[in-house]
């Protein structure tokens, strides 16, 4: 019988098992997990501690009993830690019984994630944590039980930092966002994340810039601008890295720690598959341009492409991503798509910004939306869009990565047919007011 061996569950390995189940009743499907969950929703973790989501369980996609039911064998506490790639080996530990042994493969899905980075400054400190996994997040809830926690240190101010600054405060504990350097959130740009600034001031959250720990002492932090700060719980959100030195000596190829891959969702080595955040891919719009898409989107369309091609479906193929992603913070939305800022400045391009209201202006609710592309100036296509408001932003940050992904221009979007009514939209929505002046400028141009 054939045999695919998954490295890594979650989003992305755990997604390819049951899709590779479904196209293929006979192969034989084995998980190695090193750690304890094996599928569960990692998004929702923050909202868990703000009480948007009141069962923790509610969390868990699936257990190892329920992969059983599938025929899927699932390993947790099980980890690989060498890939023989000449022979279709994997060596594993089995951190119960501490022995190592090896299985073989036909077909090798890597989806090893990544680890988040940690800070020296509080790696001793029993009251620091990060938030990856399901037991960090049950870890954290124990704390904060246990120790009636009031004040927190919010370290960094990237998706997590935000999304738990925001929870933490709808639970009642103070925050303290420190970052490092002088701008909070670089996804977005620097004149457009204002509102983040403000809502901060608006929910009582201290910001303290260019600042970061040098010691805790006890319930205590000592920053780096020389003030001591009440740290009763700090959680930190800085990054994460690639778990792929186990891939050291396989032959299977890396691109600074991570996994490159092809439209098949192979690696170098064509038997062995690879997904999820320690994988580098292309941007669908500029596919000469390599990019990171450590969001759960893309591991799912990843999961589904490398099932049909193990499966022999070698239509179903991987064009490459957007990094289309959204992000809340207390009352307001922020989306990106394409390129970054820094991307973006390499290719000739042009600006348009567009400010409007997200549903007819007379409507008592309508609120401001703000929606920035960067066009090609060759191909008219939009390298990148960010949108920011209080409501309305996902729909139109969808439009425009649907879009991007099907060929549009930004001089298209004038045709974009919205569903118009005042509580809903304007009869030139804001979208449609982009296309228009994207036309008008590259007439001057």
């Amino acid at each position: 019988m054939a045999k695919a061996i998954v490295v890594g569950g979650v989003a992305g390995g755990a997604t390819a098992a049951s899709q590779l189940r479904r196209l293929n009743p006979d192969i034989e499907i084995v998980i190695y997990e090193r750690y304890d969950d094996i599928s569960y929703g990692s998004c929702g973790m923050p909202y868990y501690i703000g009480g948007d989501i009141e069962n923790r369980d509610s969390l868990m996609n699936m257990t190892p009993g329920k992969f059983m039911e599938k025929n899927i064998f699932v390993k947790t506490g099980h980890e690989v830690r060498s890939v023989n790639s000449e022979e279709n080996t994997v060596t594993v530990f089995n951190k119960n019984s501490g022995k190592e042994f090896t299985d073989t493969y036909d077909w090798l899905i890597l989806s090893p994630g990544g680890s988040p980075k940690q800070l020296e400054a509080v790696k001793d400190a029993e009251q620091a944590f990060s938030l990856h996994r399901l037991a960090d997040l049950d870890h954290i809830m124990s704390y904060i039980e246990k120790n009636n926690v009031k004040e927190s240190v919010l370290v960094g101010s990237g998706y997590i930092g935000l999304e738990v600054t925001e929870n933490l405060t709808e639970r009642g504990i103070h925050v303290t966002v420190l970052q490092h350097d002088e701008r909070i959130y670089k996804n977005i740009e620097a004149d457009m994340n204002g509102v983040l600034y403000e809502a901060m001031t608006e929910h009582g959250v201290t910001l303290k810039l260019n600042t970061e720990i040098d010691y805790v002492d006890g319930k205590q932090a000592v920053l780096s601008n020389g003030e001591t700060i009440n740290a009763e719980l700090i959680i930190t959100g800085v990054g994460i890295q690639p778990n792929t030195g186990f891939l050291n000596g396989s032959g299977v190829a890396l691109h600074n720690g991570q996994i490159p891959i092809n439209k098949n969702c192979q690696t170098n080595i064509s038997n062995i598959y690879a997904l999820g955040d320690a994988t580098i891919t292309h941007y669908q719009h500029m596919p000469a341009m390599l990019m990171q898409a450590a969001l759960a989107w893309p591991a799912h369309r990843l999961a589904h492409i490398i099932a049909n091609q193990i499966s022999g479906d070698k239509t179903i193929t991987h064009e490459g991503f957007l990094g289309t992603n959204i992000v809340k913070f207390f009352d307001y939305h922020i989306a990106t798509l394409g390129l970054s800022e820094k991307e973006a400045a390499d290719v000739p391009h042009f600006v348009v910004d567009q400010k409007q209201k997200n549903k007819s202006g007379y409507m008592k609710d309508a609120a401001p939306i703000h929606v920035r592309v960067y066009v090609s100036v060759e191909t008219g296509i939009i390298l990148r869009a960010a949108v920011v408001g209080t409501a309305g932003v996902d729909k139109r940050i969808d439009v425009l990565s649907a879009h991007t992904r099907l060929g549009g221009t930004v001089y298209d979007l004038i045709n974009i047919e919205v569903g118009y009514a005042p509580p809903f939209s304007s009869p030139k929505d804001v979208i449609n007011m982009v296309g228009y002046k994207a036309i008008e400028k590259a007439q001057k141009l």
